[in-house]
């Protein structure tokens, strides 16, 4: 049996009641998070363009926007996805450095809406596409992949995203495998992006990808179904030297790589969460004023210093990448959310004046992925801090509360109803219908 078709029978025989209890509380934590990141990003600064280019390449439907209105199937899709990575908070996968949910679950929640499919059965589909995507993200051998330049989300996440629709779409597992087959089709995205708002259209065109790919299979349109491991064309061997296939299936069912994905409190690289960690926690700065510290030195793991240490502020999504900023706006306000990052506040002289003259950014080759050290030189000496693993990195889970306490922050400033009870979204598995919860979410 090929590797295809193992991943494709293991999608098409989960049920969410027998998956292990770890296994469903990732997922549900996950998904809950990917839609509240949605909400919040439904007022970004690039949002309103995103839709008046979708509407006007795909016009008008009746799927769901979250926290908007409604629009075309596939545009729905793009823009929901649009919206999950918009403030640069969604999950990150670090093996493969790949942001997984905002490919799987917009793709997920847009076939899920046009079957009216309950909760468990979408997060079983979520599981699957989660657990396709990272599985991948490992076969291509994350160093190899990337020093060919090649970035994860419109590549390994288009791929695990197609298996979520059309497990949704109903699809059985000969048609499944045709439908991966076709999303490798459209999988792209490289690094040269980084910077760009293009680095975001990778995630919004994974999750197109597997809508399209899921409609063109129901009507027996399908792909190739060994696009992963032909020896001519195959995915794994055209975008890597030195894959290893067997990721894709060992241990199958048994080890849960969807359990190494993080979450993300703050909107900011995923390279730089424990950066934030530290410089907002009230007891590592216990009777600290700003006005008693003169540098800030930050030393980061290779490819943390690699996208951030030369990261300008120019623009919302270059200073939620750059080191410099992230850590003076940090330690100055003593908290970060999205209103850090507006125009207002990368314009405010003190701030800007204190990351290019105060703050330094070094290279530790030792770090684990991740991690970080920090140095404050204070008039009073020095104080050191660390962390290796954020709140929500799998060393260090977020937990219930702590996303419940995000999700509500997220919805403080949209535009969904108030009667909206954000607590749902923990408890996804609950919700009877799928179409039903995206109507609930719409704008009031």
């Amino acid at each position: 049996m090929s590797a295809e078709s193992e991943l494709v029978d293991f999608a098409e025989a989960l049920t969410w009641s027998e998956l292990p209890e770890e296994v469903r509380g990732a997922v549900t934590r996950l998904a809950g998070d990917a839609i509240a990141n949605a909400v919040v990003g439904r007022g970004a600064a690039d949002t309103t363009a995103i839709e008046a280019a979708s509407r006007s390449l795909y016009g008008e439907g009746t799927s769901s926007i979250i926290a908007g209105t409604t629009t075309s199937l596939v545009g729905a899709a793009g823009i929901n996805a649009f919206q999950t990575t918009a403030y640069t908070m969604c999950d990150v996968y670090r093996p493969g450095l790949c942001h997984v949910t905002p490919e799987v679950v917009p793709a997920a929640l847009a076939m899920a809406e046009r079957h009216d499919v309950d909760g468990p059965r979408f997060l079983a589909a979520v599981a699957a596409g989660l657990e396709a995507t990272t599985r991948l993200c490992r076969a291509f051998n994350y160093p190899a992949f990337r020093a060919r330049g090649w970035h994860s989300p419109g590549i390994s996440g288009a791929m695990g995203a197609s298996i979520s629709a059309g497990l949704l779409a109903g699809l059985p597992s000969a048609d499944l495998a045709g439908c991966l087959g076709l999303a490798g089709s459209q999988a792209s995205g490289s690094f040269a992006a980084m910077g760009t708002m293009a680095v975001k259209f990778h995630q919004l065109r994974g999750a197109q990808a597997a809508v399209i790919a899921s409609v063109h299979a129901q009507h027996a349109l399908t792909g190739s179904k060994d696009i992963l491991t032909a020896n001519d064309g195959g995915l794994l061997r055209a975008f890597s030297d030195d894959p290893d296939p067997s990721q894709l299936t060992d241990e199958l069912g048994t080890r849960w790589t969807l359990l190494d994905i993080a979450l993300r409190p703050y909107p900011a690289a995923s390279t730089l969460q424990s950066l934030i960690n530290v410089l907002v926690d009230p007891a590592a700065l216990d009777g600290l004023a700003i006005t008693d510290v003169h540098a800030v030195r930050v030393e980061l793991p290779e490819e943390a210093y690699r996208l951030g240490a030369e990261a300008g502020w120019e623009n919302e999504l270059r200073a939620m990448q750059s080191a410099r900023y992230v850590a003076a706006g940090a330690l100055l306000t003593r908290h970060c959310w999205i209103e850090l990052f507006d125009e207002e506040q990368r314009s405010d002289n003190s701030l800007d004046t204190f990351a290019r003259e105060n703050v330094s950014v070094v290279r530790n080759m030792e770090l684990r992925d991740g991690a970080v050290r920090v140095t404050l030189e204070t008039t009073t000496g020095q104080r050191r801090l660390a962390s290796d693993a954020a709140s929500g990195d799998p060393l260090n889970p977020m937990t219930s509360a702590q996303l419940l306490e995000k999700v509500r922050h997220c919805f403080s400033t949209s535009r969904v109803s108030e009667s909206f009870d954000p607590e749902r979204l923990v408890h996804l598995d609950r919700e009877t219908s799928v179409a039903t919860l995206l109507g609930d979410l719409r704008e009031s």
